[in-house]
């Protein structure tokens, strides 16, 4: 298949390519000065950005269109016979439209006019709720190297030092979408960002929170971000950079263990551009090395190795524009990332760190065909690879065998991770663990103790995740008095993950001293053993690599009605989305349709085409040419899904073996851990969906400030989740839930294949709902920029996709989208008391930022923040103790209402000086410092709510400290 997409690239790229997505729009009306339109004026627009000049000429009513440009600055020239030349400077934003309209005058009495526009908040033909950010404000303001960075800047959109799932707008934090270069980065399956790229390269930063048209395959029901990254032109520029923050240079932070060291930060950032052939190939190349490493480190056994983390990631692209219709972009980006000896418990040895090696690569083929002024097609293959790799730093003897491997008791910390015994009450234990604690145990007072770790990190962990795309598109301007812009796209995707893990030596290594028996099933039943190891399966058995797959088709119909000042959006996304798991085969004569096999592939659920149908309506009324009234309605069906994985029959080959062990070391017999299995789908499952109302209007006051206000609403239902198949019948449910079983067969499709006695089901009232209402201001001026926000937000309902771990600081993990803790047993179904404020909700937000450039070759930039705090609630096991029977557990049991408690509100200012020293014309040397959080205000969020641990009630983390980062940079 892979073989075959790529050669339909190779013909598409010679027939027809596309940018898809990775450009701006500039579009105008050419009159006379008396008002009457002006058709057939040549309108010519050039850019150092574009290789070869692109031109069109005004229609009937003086309206002309130039779509699918590269974002950058522009010059347009418009020419016609008899008239006088005119030109305008014009700023195009990524997935932006600016307006340039054109007064022109006879050629013997005119005079000229300086026209300029820039991209600004008012969009005359979009509905969609949207912004841009340029380069120049990038650098302008203290953001941060990474491409997550990015987000703070979104009007709206909380501040979040989650460092791997997103921050919550209207959805959860894996609602959203991430686009570096039209390329999805989402982690594949899970929805989260957590492999990323840098931000030194991008250009232009754009995001759609809402009012979504069907022409970028927006299936977010959160917001969808993209960027497009830096192209060389015709003359040769380039920069290296480097950049520190040592320990000195970070405040105190709050110690939320007595864990510590010493961190030291530094960056390194190199790119070169230029014309490879003039006007018509240009090349654009980076390299980037972030470094972090952690000094005096100790645990209770003594020092602790340096952690070292180091990334060098490479990035090259080209540019070609064979014609002035054709424009061709190639890229490549490889990053290569290596952790070791990666924190340990404050009671763990040194030669328990780990480790971690991983990969991103991203290969992006597009470009863009200008078929006639009124045409044009849009090509796009990406192809995405993260392989990562989780390792121990001290490697140990592998076990290859359950038949013939020993455990060398005189040496446990040769053998796996050793959780060194604590003395109990029982004598025949404590004379057994005595030697065990003497020799492994720490020193406390002079006294050797139980309860550390030693030996080796106890696995390795291969999960190695792909995605590849594939998508075309074709519009399509018609009309006269009434202008039809017809847009058709096609894309198709797959997401896939390949899951391997083995233990290091024996794994986990526990010592009963037999004090304990074997239980019923393992060999031994019965027999007092004396120690117990925990191994993966996959490394000791005949267990394959296993692979989940999710593939997607979509379709997007779209038409842009223009009439006068009225734009009407009319649009349909349709989606197919399948679902592939690993461990059974067809069978047709079986009752299940299924027989089990371990290595093959089969399809457990398909949403077809005709359930995955989303409108998207929308009206625009410009009603004096610079100031819009608009409405939109759009429907969202996220794409994103761990079920693949989550649900697989072969998920249950990568469960662990208890392993159980003689005095001296024999193997004494063995049963499988309980995991989880195969899960069954529910018959007619309805897509989860999210259904979003937008009203709004936008304004140009004029010297560089424009505005917007908008209000929108956004439900989301159907939500899919793991539970009891018997949920509905025992765990007490509401009235109005039916009850019976979610699966009425199951009985006799586990009979046949076995699974898991949970199933996939559409989950009884589930839902989420969103209320907005924002003000918006930006001003743009020749040397400064300024922009402001004001949100209030309510985010509520019984399903929080953002809270469903067992602990408050794990939520900010890659979690099963459709398999969490949410409705596993008694206590966590979603009538109990799931329904209040989520924890994504921050009723109030407030962002303020911008840059001056000052006189003397100097510039400041600002943010500040402030937002409502995090709600929380105590979660305990008591009130659902007996329906659970028995069960001591308070993961995602909530002991009150959702959100019945909030955390402190959060504000903070960053701020940056930047000082340029200029050395002849041609080299540029740059000195700039950036403070973040300068009040250091180290607000607590992740609230440990658990009242059966450590510390209920306190905050598990903290933002961080007041920060220094100095940098000096070269220009040339």
């Amino acid at each position: 298949m892979r073989k075959l997409i790529l050669g339909c690239v190779v013909l598409a790229l010679l027939a027809a390519p596309a940018i898809a997505q990775q450009t701006g729009t500039i579009i105008g009306k050419v009159t006379m000065d008396d008002g009457a339109a002006l058709p057939g004026v040549l309108v010519t627009a050039t850019s150092n950005v574009l290789p070869q000049a692109r031109t069109v000429s005004s229609g009937g009513n003086g309206d002309f269109r130039l779509p699918v440009l590269p974002p950058g600055t522009y010059e347009l020239t418009f020419t016609l016979a008899g008239m006088a030349t005119e030109k305008a400077a014009a700023a195009v934003a990524l997935q932006q439209t600016t307006v340039v309209n054109m007064v022109m005058k006879v050629a013997a009495v005119a005079e000229q006019i300086e026209v300029t526009a820039e991209a600004s908040l008012v969009d005359p033909t979009s509905a969609e709720l949207k912004a841009a950010v340029e380069a120049e404000v990038i650098t302008g303001l203290p953001v941060g190297q990474e491409y997550r960075d990015l987000v703070k800047l979104i009007p709206g959109v909380q501040y979040s030092e989650d460092s791997v799932r997103g921050p919550s707008a209207g959805g959860s934090g894996q609602d959203n979408v991430y686009m570096f270069d039209g390329v999805n980065v989402n982690l594949p399956l899970f929805g989260t960002l957590s492999a990323e790229p840098a931000s030194h390269d991008i250009d232009q930063f754009a995001v759609v929170k809402g009012g979504a048209s069907a022409t970028d395959f927006n299936r977010a029901a959160g917001f969808m971000v993209n960027s497009v990254s830096k192209s060389g032109t015709n003359a040769f520029h380039g920069m290296v950079s480097y950049q520190i923050q040592p320990e000195s240079f970070v405040a105190e932070e709050v110690e939320t263990s007595t864990y510590t060291y010493d961190e030291d930060k530094d960056w390194i950032t190199a790119n070169l551009g230029g014309p490879i052939l003039k006007d018509h190939l240009y090349f654009y190349g980076s390299f980037y090395r972030p470094t972090t490493t952690r000094e005096n480190r100790a645990t209770v056994y003594g020092p602790v190795p340096d952690y070292e983390s180091t990334r060098d990631e490479y990035f090259g692209k080209l540019t070609f524009s064979p014609t002035q219709s054709l424009l061709l972009h190639g890229s490549y980006r490889k990053s290569e990332t290596s952790n070791s000896h990666s924190a340990p418990t404050t009671t763990s040895s040194a030669s328990v760190t780990s480790g971690s090696e991983s990969e991103l690569e991203i290969t992006i083929l597009e470009g863009s065909w200008v078929a006639s002024q009124n045409s044009f097609l849009t090509f796009k293959y990406t192809d995405f690879a993260n392989p990562t790799m989780g390792r121990p730093d001290t490697i140990l003897d592998r076990v290859t065998s359950l038949e013939t491997g020993r455990l060398d008791v005189n040496n446990l910390d040769t053998q796996g991770y050793l959780i060194v015994p604590v003395f109990g009450s029982n004598e025949q234990f404590n004379a057994f663990v005595a030697p065990i604690i003497d020799r492994y145990g720490y020193l406390q007072d002079g006294v050797r103790t139980g309860g550390g770790r030693v030996g080796g990190y106890f696995q390795f962990n291969n999960q190695d995740f792909y995605r590849e795309n594939f998508q075309v598109g074709w519009d399509l301007l018609f009309g006269a008095n009434v202008t039809h812009e017809l847009h058709v796209g096609y894309q198709w995707f797959t997401d896939e993950e390949d899951l391997y893990r083995y233990s290091n030596g024996w794994g986990q290594i526990e010592v009963y001293g037999g004090t304990s028996n074997c239980p019923s099933g393992t060999g031994c039943d019965g027999l007092p053993f004396y120690y117990r190891t925990r191994v993966q399966q996959q490394g000791i058995l005949d267990v394959p690599v296993i692979h989940s797959e999710f593939e997607s088709q979509n379709i997007e119909l779209n038409d842009s009605i223009k009439w006068g000042n009225l734009t009407l959006n009319v649009g349909v996304l349709i989606s197919n989305d399948k679902l592939y798991g690993q461990g059974l085969r067809e069978n047709s004569s079986n009752y299940s349709g299924f027989e089990n096999d371990p290595t093959s592939k089969y399809l457990m659920h398909e949403v077809d085409w005709q359930e995955m149908i989303q409108p998207r309506l929308g009206a625009v009324w410009a009603y004096d040419a610079s100031n819009t009234v608009y409405a939109n309605f759009a429907r969202y069906m996220p794409a994103a899904s761990s079920l693949p994985r989550a649900a697989s029959w072969a998920r249950n080959l990568a469960a662990e073996r208890f392993v159980y062990f003689d005095e001296d070391g024999e193997i004494m017999g063995w049963q499988q851990v309980a995991s989880s299995s195969g899960k069954w789908f529910q018959d007619d499952l309805d897509p989860r969906a999210t259904d979003e109302y937008l009203l709004g209007t936008t304004r140009d006051f004029g010297n560089g400030w424009s505005g917007r206000a908008h209000a929108r609403y956004r439900y989301s239902y159907n939500f899919w989740e793991d539970t009891n198949n018997d949920a509905r019948i025992r765990f007490e449910p509401p009235e109005g839930v039916p009850q019976e079983l979610y699966v009425e067969d199951l009985a006799q499709i586990r009979a046949e294949i076995g699974g898991s006695t949970y199933v996939i089901a559409e989950l009884d009232g589930a839902f989420t709902k969103f209320w907005e209402a924002g003000l918006e201001a930006e001003w743009r001026g020749r040397n400064a920029y300024f922009r402001g926000s004001y949100v209030w937000s309510q985010y509520y309902g019984n399903f929080d996709q953002d809270n469903s771990t067992g602990g408050s600081a794990a939520n900010d993990d890659n979690i099963f989208i459709g398999s969490s803790n949410i409705a596993d047993g008694a206590g966590r179904q979603i009538w109990d008391y799931k329904y209040g404020w989520l924890r994504g909700d921050r009723r109030h937000q407030l962002k303020l930022y911008g840059y001056y450039t000052l006189p003397w070759q100097g510039s400041v930039g600002a943010y500040a923040i402030y937002q409502s705090g995090q709600p929380w609630e105590y979660h305990s096991y008591e009130p659902y103790f007996v329906l659970s029977g028995g069960s001591r557990s308070d993961t995602n049991r909530y002991a009150e209402p959702a959100g019945s408690r909030r955390t402190d509100d959060h504000y903070q200012l960053d701020l940056n000086y930047t000082q340029d020293f200029r050395i002849a014309d041609a080299f540029l040397i740059q000195a700039r410092v950036d403070v973040y959080n300068v009040f250091d205000n180290q607000t607590g969020y992740d609230i440990q709510y658990n009242v059966h641990s450590a510390n209920p009630g306190l905050p598990e983390s903290f933002i961080r400290p007041r920060r220094f980062q100095v940098a000096l940079r070269l220009e040339f």
